[in-house]
């Protein structure tokens, strides 16, 4: 019975330690690059702070490109996209602050690990 408690304790620590990047890239702790093309930095005020996604967040702050390194403040559930309804809000190149799909980081998990769900507090 022990033996079995410590296996199931090696297996979750595997799923909650983190992600390796999908793009070849060294995982850089609290970072995340971006992996395509034509993703969007996004904005919008309290309906996009509730539920990011396009419609909530028509405010386009940024353009990123494939390996921007984004610094995630905190996530939150939002419009699907691909098979991920989870969005971040990070901190991006050239000082700005938005939310990105996870779906478009190197680690398109549905939820990324260790970082924190999305309070009021948390927006400037």
């Amino acid at each position: 019975m022990r033996g079995g408690a410590l296996a199931g304790g090696v297996v979750l620590l595997a799923l909650i330690s983190g992600c390796e990047p999908t793009d070849g890239s060294t995982y850089v702790p609290g970072s995340y690059s971006v992996r395509e093309s034509g993703v969007s930095l996004r904005g919008g005020g309290t309906a996009c702070n509730d539920t990011p996604g396009t419609g909530n967040c028509p405010d386009v702050l940024d353009g990123l490109d494939p390996g921007n390194k984004l610094y995630p403040l905190c996530q939150s559930k939002g419009q699907l996209v691909g098979q991920n309804t989870w969005w971040v809000y990070v901190d991006a190149p050239g000082g700005n602050r938005g939310w990105v799909a996870s779906w478009y980081l190197t680690c398109p998990t549905n939820i990324l690990p260790e970082i924190d769900v999305c309070t009021a507090d948390r927006f400037d």
